[in-house]
């Protein structure tokens, strides 16, 4: 079982990347992962060695042609 949490922060787009300790009941924040693609991403998952976040893009005005994006990014 791995011990690392990676958390989205959407508004301030980036993932908080968290080690945990042993018996993984606390964590400290060890770094964040960027990307000039980020638009409020709201979740993420892990296939490989990548990270893939969803991009929300709650600052743009939704229409039937808004397009939306995922972002892979390097764990």
């Amino acid at each position: 079982m791995g011990r690392t949490l990676y958390v989205v922060q959407n508004r301030l787009n980036k993932i908080a990347v968290i080690r945990l300790s042993r018996d993984l009941t606390s964590g400290e924040v060890v770094g964040y992962i960027t990307d000039p693609g980020f638009d409020v991403p709201t979740t993420i998952t892990r296939f490989g060695a990548a990270l893939y976040a969803v991009n929300a893009r709650f600052s743009t005005p939704p229409t039937e042609a808004t397009p939306y994006s995922i972002v892979k990014v390097r764990r």
